[in-house]
């Protein structure tokens, strides 16, 4: 059987979703793979995807970039596990810790003798932005971009973005409910002074907290204040007064550092540990503390739901947690979110929380962390103080 029809009669349980199997159509269709020396995959963790992927091709190096560090850990332990991937693919780390840069986001090299570059497509326009300007700074005139997602989000605008960086961008057909954007022949930006500039991060000042945001493309909320963390940052100055013995803040899922950076600006003897899934946010993150001169009080790392932090090494935990997985509602974050800020806390440590007042947290996190009072509501937003038993 051949790869269309395997791709065609592939069972609902697979774990290659619709856009993954149209990226490995396309790839087949547009070139010969048995030409293919160096595929790069952007934001795939599918185990099945990857092993389809080196049997397609079968002379190609597999590397492999998410932003996420789940999907990141995700490809590894498939390596690690797959006779078909050892050898064949490898992982791009999207933060190293040894060399950051905090206003470069993908590392020099990482799409450099690419011949097919397989995405799977953002829903944020300035994530591919800054996506398909790096891989056309680096790729050949030679090489195909494939980007695919489901038909239902994907916009005109996106082939907008393409075009920018790219000069031939087409449309695939429909085809397992998911649609795919071609790019090649990419622009030369050394020669055009529109297009040498790196387009991210951005920086804005928000006046509201008075503070310069940094934001590499796609962090949630981007360089601006979402109506959330308003109702959170009204609150943060009576919630600094009521603990005045807190010195260890950690900020969960930090995005932008705007709650980071507020606290270590207000509290000079504090330090802030910033954790996000995010390699994007984390870098965002390392940026707006230095725009603000707070690097000294703030560290930064990708963490999973704080799975990382030790016991009772915490003061306060300050969330305004994800409640979406992509486009899907996903709320199971959050909760092991609060899970884990409970263990991280110490005796009498509190957790400031944010969310949706329509979700049912206020028990989860009386569950998760202690006794539970809510300090700000509307019809949109609920803030929440969780203390830990002593």
């Amino acid at each position: 059987m051949d790869l269309h029809s395997k791709l065609e009669h592939q069972s609902h349980a697979t774990v290659m979703d619709g856009p993954q199997r149209l990226l490995l159509s396309q790839l087949a269709e547009l070139v010969d793979p048995t030409e293919v020396r160096r595929v790069v995959v952007v934001d795939c963790d599918s185990p099945a995807f990857f092993d389809e992927l080196v049997e397609l091709c079968p002379s190609a190096a597999v590397a492999s970039y998410n932003d996420s560090l789940v999907d990141e850990n995700a490809v590894r332990s498939h390596i690690a596990l797959s006779p078909a991937a050892q050898g064949r693919v490898s992982v791009v780390a999207a933060m190293d810790e040894h060399n950051v840069d905090p206003t470069v986001r993908f590392g020099s090299g990482t799409f450099v003798d690419a011949d097919v570059v397989l995405v799977r497509l953002p829903k944020s326009l300035d994530y591919l932005s800054q996506l398909t300007q790096a891989i056309a700074r680096e790729v050949s005139n030679k090489a195909v971009v494939i980007a695919a997602e489901r038909t239902k989000y994907m916009t005109p605008s996106q082939n907008e973005v393409c075009a920018r960086w790219f000069s031939n961008v087409t449309a695939s057909l429909g085809k397992f409910k998911s649609r795919a954007l071609r790019a090649s022949e990419p622009k030369d930006q050394s020669n055009d002074p529109l297009l040498a500039v790196r387009s991210f991060p951005r920086t804005a000042f928000v006046g509201d907290v008075n503070l310069d945001v940094v934001a590499h493309g796609g962090v949630f909320a981007g360089t601006k204040l979402d109506i959330g963390t308003r109702v959170l940052v009204e609150k943060l100055d009576s919630l600094l007064a009521g603990v005045p013995w807190a010195r260890d803040f950690v900020d969960a899922g930090c995005g932008t550092a705007l709650l980071s950076t507020y606290v270590a600006r207000a509290r000079a003897e504090a330090t802030v540990r910033a954790v996000d899934v995010s390699a994007a946010a984390v870098l965002s993150t390392l940026a707006t503390a230095a725009a603000n001169g707070v690097s000294q009080q703030i560290t930064a790392f990708q963490d999973d739901a704080l799975e990382s932090l030790a016991a009772a090494s915490a003061d306060v935990v300050v969330c305004n947690p994800p409640f979406h997985t992509g486009t899907a509602l996903d709320t199971d974050v959050a909760v092991r979110m609060f899970r884990n800020a409970g263990r991280a806390l110490r005796p009498g440590g509190q957790l400031w929380t944010v969310y949706n007042s329509p979700l049912p947290y206020k028990g989860a996190l009386t569950r998760a962390v202690g006794p539970t009072r809510v300090v700000a509501t509307n019809r949109k937003f609920t803030v929440t103080v969780s203390t830990k038993p002593r």
